[in-house]
């Protein structure tokens, strides 16, 4: 299985209607595709892991490097995985990452990883820890 990790640029004009559509089309697909992963969204930039089947994962981010609604999409971690971060997520959803909009902008500048991006990662990935409610996926916000 595959991991990946990138950080990209929201278009300024992108709404909350845009993000529930991006959520909606993503849990739908990596459903169907067998793929797990979570989203976050500061404001400003957009940071998402996905985790698969590399064919896959390989696959949907061709169609995430198409979509209009971001740009400057950079890889920063392509890992081989023999277990999920996020196998109870069909995509986790975290509007709230705002202490990390610093270096969410610098990795979307720089696409380099330094001491504070790993611990920003950690944080990230320790999200796959939650559970999901009964009720279904995290609710947007």
């Amino acid at each position: 299985m595959l991991s990946v990790i990138y950080v990209s640029v929201a278009d300024p004009l992108l709404s909350f209607a845009d993000i529930q559509l991006i959520l909606a089309s993503a849990r739908r697909n990596n459903e169907r595709d067998a793929l797990t992963g979570a989203l976050i969204y500061n404001g400003n930039n957009f940071m998402q892991l996905l985790e698969g089947p590399a064919d896959r994962v390989d696959a949907c981010l061709e169609a995430i490097r198409e979509d209009t609604r971001h740009g400057g999409m950079v890889e920063i971690r392509r890992r081989t995985i023999d277990r999920r971060d996020f196998a109870e997520w069909s995509m986790l959803y975290e509007p709230d990452f705002e202490e990390h909009a610093d270096g969410l902008a610098r990795l979307a500048a720089n696409g380099g990883l330094d001491a504070d991006d790993e611990r920003m990662l950690g944080n990230f990935i320790a999200l796959g820890r939650r559970r999901p409610s009964a009720a279904g996926p995290a609710p947007l916000q």
